[in-house]
């Protein structure tokens, strides 16, 4: 089996100790590691069972059914939002549910102290079992584990081990822990800042923070390949920073900071027509349909709201943004995070 961490631990309690005044004992046993470290499957598998009742005894924690009838269990997961100890956070990865299929070294969800752990170190509690149910000590499996890992160096603020010093750091954190996980690449610890953002990275962002879900593009929102030019983004031609093979297949991915100003400009319109619409009113047609508005528009609105600064140069239709721009960018424009002040030089376009 796999070490049950994307990083470092320390085995802090053993299988068969004493609990509650003798009345029962331990079943597996506890690692101590920093909140929010990535918790893995050990082996491949398929979802047995996940508890995140959010805000109750019950979050979090979650089992699996190995390939080879053997079973995991992942208790004490994170259950608190990120900063906080408040106990209206998730710990298991939000998109798992019972059936699902695993591999080996896939995050499965993130250290935390839900349950009865929440007066003791974050910690995981994990269990081994056989294929029948029974609890084996699994310590000698962990130890070994252990041994073998390639372990990846938990810094302070997790879960994305390259975000570390990044302003996006806290928000990217923040988001995990309201149910919106982010990761770039199969090894689901990896944010990449640096990479190109897609217009679903930004539509899955935009619907998480306003709860509501931006129209399709009605017509190709790139409209780069005869104005593109590379020479303003010289790191544009370094394709394996950025995902793709090919600039042609690049441009077929990117998004600009015009076009993403339609979506963002588009949840302020939808909102302002929500609560003005008159209660009395009955719409023989349903709700009433808001299109997303043209870049010019779109970036009017956002300067007419503050979200952009008026000292901000005019956003760029030619440049494609980064994931962090792009995270960056939606938390100001349609999460009212403050843009920055003139006189720290901001740049629009990263």
């Amino acid at each position: 089996m796999m070490w049950p961490l994307a990083g470092a631990g320390q085995i802090i309690s053993g299988f068969g100790a004493d609990r509650d005044h003798g009345s029962r004992h331990h079943q597996g046993v506890d690692i101590a590691a920093p909140k929010l470290t990535p918790v893995v499957a050990v082996a491949d598998g398929v979802v047995m069972g996940v508890t995140q009742v959010v805000g109750t005894e019950e979050c979090c924690w979650m089992s699996l059914r190995h390939d080879d009838g053997w079973q995991s269990y992942y208790v004490h997961l994170n259950n608190d939002l990120y900063g906080t100890d408040d106990g209206t956070g998730i710990g298991v990865r939000p998109d798992l549910v019972e059936g699902t299929e695993v591999t080996k070294g896939e995050v499965i969800g993130w250290v935390g102290d839900s349950g009865n752990a929440e007066e003791t170190v974050d910690h995981l509690h994990f269990e081994l079992r056989t294929s029948g149910g029974e609890a084996v000590d699994p310590v000698p499996s962990v130890r070994a584990a252990q041994r073998q890992a390639v372990l990846l160096d938990p810094q302070p603020n997790w879960p994305y081990a390259d975000d570390d010093g990044l302003d996006l750091e806290w928000h990217a954190a923040t988001l995990l822990t309201q149910g919106l996980f982010l990761p770039c690449d199969e090894t689901m610890t990896t944010f990449c800042p640096g990479r190109l953002a897609s217009p679903e990275l930004a539509n899955e962002i935009i619907t998480h923070i306003s709860g509501r879900s931006p129209p399709a593009f009605t017509e190709p929102y790139l409209l780069l390949r005869g104005s593109f030019r590379p020479d303003l983004h010289p790191a544009l031609t370094h394709m394996l920073s950025l995902g793709c093979d090919a600039i042609e297949n690049c441009l077929s991915h990117g998004i600009t900071a015009t076009e993403l100003a339609r979506p963002a400009a588009w949840v302020r319109i939808d909102d302002m027509v929500t609560r003005l619409l008159p209660k009395s009113v009955e719409l023989k047609t349903g709700e009433p349909v808001v299109n997303l508005p043209g870049a010019e528009d779109a970036e009017s609105r956002l300067r007419a709201d503050g979200v952009v600064s008026s000292c901000t140069p005019p956003l760029s239709d030619q440049l494609l943004l980064t994931r962090e721009a792009t995270l960056n960018f939606l938390l100001m424009w349609v999460g009212g995070a403050e843009p920055q002040p003139c006189s720290v030089g901001f740049q629009p376009n990263r």
